[in-house]
């Protein structure tokens, strides 16, 4: 079943939670109100010009506005402020902690406005306390100017001397630092060792490439980079330069002799080809003396590679000893110039401080009247008012509380609550068959006889519904082949199984057939209510042996329904029904009728419903919304065809107009057309009764 659902059926069933939290809460309120001594409001508003103390003293004597204000306020509200117009109006503190006077201080967003609002049972006293507390607040701000102008003065005098202290302390630091530094000579060191720093590296950058080139097989001399190359004006080394030359004659020899190789094998190879070997003599041995001068070459040529990267290695290896003392040096020069930046800013911070207090001390006059913050009473205080009492405000606010406390505590009792509230609730958590729905009817508690139906019962609905229950069992698989005992059971007490049971026999009794119904509840030992005659014999004298089969049946008001009631429990008995005493009263009971209705005890509160199960036909379980529990009814079920139960079905009892749908439709329909029909059927709602029952009297 949807949740939403299920919800809306407990607060339809709940109506009076919520409107048990409505009326409390406005109780609460009206006895709140009533209750409520009557006061009244007096107000007053301050101006404050200026925020700053100063307006020529800079930042360091400058409040932060939200700062100021709210340091006015609690100053409004100190308790030496608020006992001081106590007393003046005759009241003394407690005034305030007894809540007899209130006072509320507030300023409006973005403005210069002070606003006061004292509240008091007397209009009198509250109108003289707030005029007394800004009497009070006004002579203290005026106190504590004198104080005020002495301690701004003080404190620019302390200021600009320890100014001058700093000031004098960071030039003697300066002069200092000049003494043992340069700070052209440092530049002029630092670019220096700066080109000198970059060549280095760029020279080590230069020779890793040609070493890797000389290593790879290459000449070792990087088109356009050679060492000069690299600083401008600058020349190569005059061994650097031989060396040059000499490599690049050897290579150019070796790639002659090479050549001359290759001419040389090509043409002694086309002469062998058309003269034959003898003619080729001369060649091959030009041949042979060419291959020897290529081979001697070249490992010349290996031999000098090797030279070149031994000392390439060398060179870079004292490049890169040299970089890190060069980089040192050149971090130790920033240093120094950086000291010497630091020097000069602090200086020239310490100046501009100096200055600043200075021109704040020429402008204290002589008679050291410094501006202060204006105050003025924009609006005196008014005489007391009475309060607004919002009593619309609250009783409104009340309801709404009160409604959503009434809808919180019937979601809270919803979700806790594991009760079936619809037939749809019980269809979604069990698979068992619905066959009857049994609506709700009122029936005092005085009168217990008045749920029997009677003959021609003017309640249609709740008559019709025992008639879709006889027609579903007499339907039922279990039935169709001759069976005939039936048993009622439930989960827990209070599910109406009896009435249920006793119904359903009334009505096939009504249809012409013998019925037998059993009160097998041992256990209750209830009076005789529905039928019966106190005293008479039943079950239990049956069990005993004290009673036959054809004594302990009693007559009804109806031909066909016989009843056998309970009997009486005598003391220290156990009063079971297992045995083959019920067995043989069960079988006389069959012959006898043509259907036995047992109202049986719940399955889960006596065994004896247990003993019964595997002795019936059919097991009707009786289910109550807002009463049957899922977990005890799931239970109850396992019990059942543990106990080989043949077939179950379940009976919803109590069903609300939604759960019967069209049955409910019709019975309003029928209802509507007795009360206006003047003894004429105003609609076809009702069909012609049955040949077995009496015709319904008509209004």
């Amino acid at each position: 079943m949807a949740p939403r659902r299920r919800f809306f059926l407990y607060l339809r069933d709940r109506w009076w939670v919520m409107l048990l939290s409505i009326a409390l809460l406005l109780g609460l309120t009206l006895g709140y109100e009533a209750l409520h001594v009557e006061t009244y409001e007096s107000y007053a508003q301050l101006l404050v010009g200026d925020v700053q103390v100063n307006v020529n003293m800079g930042a360091v004597f400058t409040e932060d506005p939200l700062n100021y204000f709210g340091t006015q306020i609690e100053l409004l509200k100190s308790p030496r402020l608020k006992n001081a117009a106590l007393t003046k109006v005759g009241l003394t503190p407690l005034a305030i902690e007894e809540d007899l006077l209130k006072l509320q201080v507030a300023r409006p967003l973005n403005t210069s406005i002070l606003q006061l609002m004292a509240v008091g049972p007397d209009p009198v006293q509250a109108r003289n306390f707030l005029q007394a507390l800004i009497e009070d607040y006004l002579a203290f701000k005026r106190e504590t100017r004198a104080t005020t102008s002495d301690d701004i003065v003080l404190n620019l005098s302390e200021q600009v001397t320890k100014r001058d202290t700093a000031l004098k302390g960071e030039q003697e630091k300066w002069l200092e630092y000049q003494r043992t530094n340069s700070l052209a000579v440092l530049e002029e060191e630092g670019k220096a060792a700066g080109l000198y720093l970059a060549d280095l590296n760029l020279q080590l950058a230069k020779m890793r490439l040609e070493r890797e080139l000389l290593s790879q097989g290459g000449d070792g001399a990087p088109k356009g980079a050679g060492e000069g190359a690299m600083v401008p004006g600058a020349k190569l080394p005059a061994s650097r330069v031989a060396a040059d030359v000499a490599r690049a004659g050897a290579d150019s020899m070796l790639k002659a002799s090479r050549v001359e190789l290759a001419l040389r094998t090509a043409e002694r190879d086309r002469m062998s080809e058309e003269r034959g070997p003898l003619a080729a003599r001369s060649l091959s041995e030009e041949v042979l003396r060419l291959t020897r001068v290529v081979a001697i070459l070249e490992q010349e040529h290996q031999h000098q590679r090797e030279t070149e990267l031994a000392e390439l290695d060398r060179r870079i290896a004292a490049t890169q000893r040299a970089l890190p003392v060069w980089q040192e040096r050149v971090l130790e020069i920033n240093d120094r110039l950086s000291q010497g930046q630091r020097l000069k800013n602090n200086i020239e911070r310490e100046q501009a401080y100096r200055d600043r207090m200075l021109g704040m001390f020429q402008n204290v006059d002589l008679g050291r009247n410094v501006q202060q913050e204006r105050l003025s009473v924009l609006q005196a205080p008014t005489g007391g008012q009475p309060s607004k009492r919002y009593l619309p405000i609250r009783v409104a606010l009340a309801l709404i509380a009160g409604f959503a406390l009434g809808l919180g505590v019937v979601f809270i009792w919803h979700v806790a609550d594991d009760r079936f509230s619809s037939v749809r609730d019980v269809q979604d958590q069990f698979g068992e068959e619905i066959i009857g729905l049994v609506p709700r009817i009122r029936i005092p508690s005085a009168r217990p006889r008045e749920a029997l139906l009677q003959p021609g019962d003017t309640r249609f609905t709740y008559a019709e519904s025992f008639r879709h229950l006889r027609s579903a069992l007499l339907l039922s698989p279990g039935l169709a082949s001759g069976a005939q005992t039936i048993l009622f059971t439930s989960a827990s007490r209070g599910e109406g199984k009896g009435t249920v049971a006793a119904n359903l026999a009334r009505t096939l009794a009504l249809s012409g057939l013998r019925v037998a119904l059993l009160d097998a509840n041992l256990k209750l030992q209830r009076p005789q209510a529905l039928f019966g005659s106190p005293g008479h014999p039943g079950i239990l004298e049956f069990l005993r042996g004290e009673a036959d089969a054809r004594r302990i049946q009693q007559t009804t008001d109806l031909a066909g329904l016989q009843f056998v009631a309970v009997g009486q429990l005598k003391p220290g008995e156990e009063g079971s029904l297992p045995g083959a005493r019920m067995k043989e009263l069960l079988v006389h009971l069959r012959a006898q009728n043509d259907f036995v209705i047992i109202d049986g005890p719940p399955i889960l509160l006596s065994d004896d419903a247990s003993f019964l199960v595997p002795e019936v036909d059919l097991v009707t379980v009786v289910v109550r919304p807002f009463r049957t529990r899922a977990r005890l009814l799931r239970q109850a079920l396992a019990m059942l065809y543990q106990r080989r139960a043949r077939q179950v079905n379940l009976v919803y009892n109590q069903a609300r107009p939604d759960d019967l749908g069209a049955m409910h439709a019709m019975a309003k329909a029928y209802l509507v057309g007795r009360r206006n029909g003047k003894g004429r059927w105003r609609r076809a709602a009702v069909p012609p009764p049955r040949h077995d029952e009496p015709t319904v009297p008509r209004a």
